[in-house]
């Protein structure tokens, strides 16, 4: 009998360490992984353009409010600072970097005109967007 016992203790002492030697592998486990999630992101059409303060450029915007970067391939543009007109005609998203400067030294409200805006849809339509007005500065402020 005391042969028996020590084989029954012998087999769940095995189970009780392979046990405590396997919690630590589990922990380690990414628990914020989606293992076979698959995320479906709804895309439209173009609905709206943009302008990107900060990197200088038009994005599309679609129906569902997803920003397309690539979707501007032509644009024109028009703005009075400090009483001296600007225009240009740029080929893809971004503005020329001599008007991203000029526009980056502006210390007044001043608009921007955006026109004639030429993009392509996620299925590859060219599509004419509409024009729109961007204000670029600041307002200074009056006490009163």
């Amino acid at each position: 009998m005391r042969y028996f016992c020590k084989e029954i203790m012998k087999k769940y002492l095995i189970i009780l360490l392979l046990a405590i030697i396997s919690l630590p592998l589990h922990s380690q486990e990414d628990e914020h992984v989606a293992h076979g999630t698959i995320r479906v992101q709804k895309s439209g059409t173009l609905v709206k353009t943009v302008y990107d303060n900060v990197n200088y450029r038009l994005v599309g915007i679609d129906q569902y409010g997803n920003v397309l970067d690539t979707a501007i391939l032509e644009f024109k543009m028009f703005v009075t600072i400090k009483g001296i007109a600007y225009d240009e005609y740029a080929k893809g998203p971004y503005l020329s970097l001599k008007m991203q400067q000029i526009l980056g030294k502006c210390d007044q409200s001043s608009k921007v005109y955006f026109s004639k805006i030429k993009a392509r849809d996620r299925n590859g339509t060219l599509v004419s967007m509409p024009n729109f007005i961007y204000t670029i500065g600041f307002t200074p402020e009056h006490d009163e």
